[in-house]
């Protein structure tokens, strides 16, 4: 049994209310909740009656594993492992699909409602807003007309954009037509727009008390004289008490003063930026004025509104027509179920026990909303505000804050605090808080950092067995930039850590595993680098393989550009154009592609000949391309893809062009989203013109590149860390800035402040709504980079070393100003600098050599000739046992394509064994595998099935004539009055060993169950399958 703390023994076993659980970083959030669940079970509540929610599929799936661990070991609870792959430990989004399947028909929706491609989707929007847009322009509508000609200067593309991206902040809403139908009445009603301005004109106060602070601080270091010149200057803007005086009061200019001290320029310097903002905000010559400006607007969001709302009824109408929703859809669609029948919530409501929410901090509006209609003051969430990093997801960290607030008062729950930190050392947690303790609090970070979430050290086996003579404190690599030297701070940084790690290895620099209890000698997979992009990894890479180190890029990477996806789009217009008999042009550009690439790599030479003697029809691409267009009239979209990657070997050939698992990843992408078309009755040339639009108007497609447990050290941005733990963490690229937009959209829609939009007087200008937007914005942003910083360095178990150059930029204690990590760390440098250790670049020998190491093709050593390779099949001598086994025998070497069709026949007889054949589950699937067993499942032999027992890899041995017979049997079904056997074969389905192999079966079979047993073959590859007759078995 684990050694609980008192917290965590509370958050375990507390119970008879909402329970928050704020669980800081290294805390075992994962383990307490898994301990949870296994009480709970215990204590007689089903798994099933369990909803335990988290954010992406893999945490849902390791959840669900180690829940099954746990209650492997507790025999008494062996029932439960019949319930848990029924249980809901899954995503939202998944729930309230399910919730949705359920209750589709008080919606009237079909009950098979599937998610579809949300790019798809978006290029659907553009099509109806282009075709809404066209409409108006006919009908000379005046509104329009104005709108149009007030805000465009060259072309309305600029307009549309803004307008779908409006739309695309609405989509979070799940009452976005009531909302619309409502907008100008809520927003254009006077008393709020009182309120709005009476909102900034505490702002602009707000303002001028900062330059009061300043003006009080700098009092107790200038002189007399000085002061004086200030104070009368600054006097009457200082005392000016609404937004007139202030307006009025402006005019003020800084008097000059001598002999002042570096902390008086400095907060000089402050004064005169606060009256400089000021006097850019305050553009408006009255209150009253401020209020026409914002009335002023009214026309053109009314002409937004109504089209916003014709894009709304045509997509929602298009969606529905065409059962093709995206999650948000699925999310709101859930909620009206909830909302509008009383009996599915409560029905929801009494079968749950408890709600259990993990990375809480995560949550966005719909799934609380969600979430509230189906709790029963018995939701336990378990979270950390101080890694809520996904505002851009829309994850909304104040729905944790607001609870834990409310919960901390008694008020609607209880609350829990973690901050026992158990994996990292004593010195890691300590520096982590002297720092976050000046730079968060409720304020700016969301989080009382000095109050409720300092970290406290748990891991006491870092003081006894981990003991380590080492310094393990915070580090900080300081050097000095030379902006007009030869090499750059991305340059400079990564030659620094290079040396550094290599130095490390070198000198055995010790690290201690705390799971094992050893200490050893550090490896290069316990380094990481952390850096807030991933723009400058390419460079990393190749200067730390010319420094002989390796690294591995942790990254999702954009598809759009990668050459599979360019060999298929085009190998589908190829087949297109071959269907219509149109041989133009565009048909012998794509021949000319595909006949280059990987497929067939032919030379210019010989594409020169095939087209000069018009031979092209006789050539083996154009004949393949041929059959395949051929079934163009019969087959979907998704089966035609499937053909083409089999008869043009794709899987085969893509070891070719490298990154074998990516471009797999791209191709069962792909494969996924031709089921959408599918699903939506579009043909081949939809396919195509999806495929045309992700590269030419600029989506970006991204996928996870998996670089396995190399022994490398990794290069990975904060965001991709979070969830990971490394022993030695360095950051680089601090001096990065943040991308904190100005927000220089025309047209901007906010929750808080709704549609912005700019007015028009002798010139476009802006109401006060886009500086208060402005102003909430950088507060949240700057929040955020300050809990992304609190996510970097929280990864390291032992040490933490900054890579940065101090001597440039400016101090400034006021966090509003932060716009890098580099502005961070200056802000407390004070405290950290006996931490500072100063690099001589000079004797770092950097060099530009390592852009002169190009990445190793070896291809390019093998010498090329004509000459065929003489494959010779080498027979191994092997003595025959007594033992025998009815499958064949492999006693040849084999060649690398042999090797890849084991390795996929190997995974579909695993695929074809793990899934339920009567409610088969498709989740994480391969898409070429989950496709053949579709197949599989569609053949008349198995039409029966549910009334058959089913046996998987049925493994027997038995005796005869002194010799023992081994087999085991892919599928058997047993039904009232005869036996099925099939055996998998991955393609060949004629060999006179296969026959062998199932009369072997169906005569041990036969024996032992006195039933008719018929035997099969199946081809997986082929989708064929063969029914073998009897024939009298011979001695093997």
């Amino acid at each position: 049994m684990p050694n609980w703390t008192k917290e965590q023994s509370d958050a375990i076993n507390k119970d008879g209310t909402n329970i928050i659980v704020s669980a800081g970083a290294g805390s075992g959030k994962t383990a307490v909740l898994s301990e949870r669940v296994l009480r709970k079970l215990k204590e007689g509540v089903n798994v099933n009656e369990l909803l335990i929610l988290t954010f992406t599929k893999a945490a849902a799936k390791e959840m669900k594993e180690r829940i099954r661990k746990k209650i492997k070991k507790e025999p008494s609870l062996s029932s439960q492992l019949e319930l848990i792959d029924s249980a809901y430990i899954t995503t939202f989004d998944s729930y309230s699909l399910s919730v949705l399947k359920k209750y589709h028909y008080l919606l009237n929706l079909p009950k098979n409602i599937g998610i579809t491609d949300s790019t798809l989707v978006q290029i659907k929007k553009e099509e109806i807003l282009d075709n809404i847009f066209e409409e108006l322009y006919e009908e000379k509508n005046e509104k329009f007309e104005e709108f149009i000609s007030t805000f465009c200067t060259k072309d309305d593309k600029e307009i549309r954009n803004y307008l779908l991206n409006i739309y695309s902040k609405l989509e979070l809403k799940t009452d976005k037509k009531e909302y619309l139908e409502k907008y100008i009445n809520e927003y254009f009603n006077e008393e709020k727009i009182r309120n709005d301005i009476d909102l900034f004109e505490k702002s602009i106060l707000k303002k001028k008390e900062k330059i009061e602070e300043n003006v009080k601080e700098i009092s107790f270091l200038m002189d007399g004289k000085n002061y004086t010149k200030l104070l009368d200057s600054l006097s009457p803007l200082l005392n000016s008490e609404n937004y007139r005086d202030v307006k009025i009061n402006l005019s003020v200019s800084m008097p000059r003063m001598q002999k002042l001290s570096d902390e008086e320029k400095e907060l000089k310097e402050e004064i005169n930026d606060g009256i400089k903002e000021l006097k850019n905000i305050c553009i408006y010559e009255s209150t009253d004025e401020i209020y026409k400006s914002i009335l002023s607007t009214k026309k053109y969001v009314e002409c937004i509104i109504d089209i916003l709302t014709l894009l709304n009824d045509r997509i929602t109408k298009y969606k529905l027509e065409n059962n093709m929703y995206e999650f948000n859809d699925v999310a709101a669609l859930s909620i009206r179920i909830l909302k509008e029948f009383p009996f599915a919530r409560e029905e929801i409501k009494n079968g749950l026990n408890e709600i259990m929410i993990d990375e809480y901090q995560d949550t966005n509006n719909v799934q609380e909303e969600f979430i509230s209609l189906i709790s029963n003051n018995n939701v336990y969430m378990v979270g950390d505000i101080k890694q809520s990093i996904y505002r851009f997801r829309n994850a909304n960290p104040y729905i944790f804050k607001n609870k834990y607030d409310n919960y901390k008062n008694n008020n609607g729950g209880i609350k829990i605090d973690l901050n026992k930190n158990f994996r990292s050392r004593e010195e890691v947690l300590n520096n982590i808080n002297d720092v976050f303790r000046i730079i968060m609090d409720d304020e700016i970070g969301g989080a009382n950092y000095k109050e409720s979430h300092e970290m406290v050290f748990g891991n006491l086996t870092y003081n006894n067995e981990g003991k380590l003579n080492q310094n393990n404190d915070f580090e900080i690599y300081n050097y000095e930039y030379d902006s007009k030297g030869l090499f750059k701070k991305e340059e400079i940084e990564a030659f620094i850590i290079a040396n550094d790690i290599k130095e490390k290895i070198n000198n055995n620099y010790k690290i201690f595993d705390k799971d094992e209890l050893i200490i050893r000698n550090a490896e290069y997979n316990d380094f990481v680098i952390l850096m807030d992009k991933s723009s400058n990894f390419d460079l990393y890479k190749r200067i730390f393989e010319y420094l002989n180190v390796p690294l591995t890029i942790e990254k999702d990477e954009s598809i759009i550009e990668e050459v599979i996806l360019k060999v298929l789009k085009n190998l589908l217009i190829l087949i297109s154009k071959i269907y219509e008999k149109n041989l133009d042009v565009e048909f012998k550009y794509m021949f000319i592609s595909v006949a280059r690439s990987f497929l067939f790599e032919m030379s210019d030479e010989e594409i020169f000949d095939i087209f000069n003697n018009n031979s092209f029809k006789d050539n083996d691409l154009y004949i393949k391309a041929k059959s395949i267009s051929e079934k163009l009239d019969y087959v979907n979209i998704n089966s035609l893809i499937v053909e083409i990657i089999d008869t043009f070997k794709i899987y085969e050939n893509i070891s070719k062009i490298g990154n074998v698992n990516s471009n797999i990843t791209i191709l069962d992408y792909l494969l996924n989203s031709s089921t959408s078309f599918i699903d939506n009755n579009m043909d081949i040339y939809d396919f195509i013109n999806y495929l045309k639009d992700l590269t030419t108007k600029g989506y970006d497609i991204k996928i996870n590149r998996n670089s396995g447990e190399s022994n490398s050290v990794k290069i990975m941005t904060i965001h991709k860390s979070k969830g990971l733990e490394y022993h030695i963490c360095y950051y680089s690229g601090l001096y990065s800035k943040f991308n904190i937009s100005d927000l220089n959209d025309k047209f901007i829609f906010d929750n808080k402040y709704g549609i912005i939009s700019p007015y028009f007087d002798e010139g476009i200008s802006n109401t006060i709504y886009k500086y208060l937007l402005k102003e909430d914005y950088i507060k949240e942003e700057i929040s955020e980079k300050i809990r992304l910083f609190y996510v970097a360095l929280t990864r390291a178990k032992e040490k933490m070393i900054l890579v940065t150059d101090l001597n440039q930029g400016k101090k400034s204690k006021d966090r509003i100003k932060y716009r890098s990590f580099k502005d961070i760390m200056l802000s407390v440098i004070d405290n950290f600098n006996d931490y500072i250790t100063n690099i001589d670049i000079e004797k770092l020998d950097i060099t530009k050599d390592y852009k002169k190491i190009k990445q190793t093709n070896y291809l390019d050593y093998i010498t090329k000739t004509d000459e065929k390779l003489d494959i010779k099949e080498i027979l191994i001598e092997n003595e025959e046992l007594d033992e025998k086994s009815f499958s064949k025998k492999m006693t040849k070497l084999i060649t690398k394509e042999e090797n890849d069709s084991i390795k996929l026949g190997l995974d579909m007889h695993y695929a074809l064994e793990v899934t339920d054949f009567i409610n088969p589950n498709f989740d994480n699937m391969d898409n070429f595998i989950k496709n053949k067993i579709i197949k599989f499942l569609d053949n008349d032999l198995l039409k029966n099935i549910k009334n058959a027992q089913i046996y998987k890899e049925y493994e027997f041995v038995y005796e005869e004539e002194n010799e023992k017979y081994h087999g085991i049997i892919d599928l058997m079904l047993i039904y009232p009055n005869h036996i099925d056997i099939i055996d998998y074969k991955l393609k060949n389905i004629i060999d006179e060993n296969y026959i062998k192999q199932l009369n072997g079966y169906k005569k041990y079979i036969e024996n032992k169950t006195k039933r008719h047993v018929n035997t099969y073959l199946y081809s997986i590859l082929s989708e064929e399958i063969k029914v073998i007759e009897w024939m009298k078995i011979m001695k093997i």
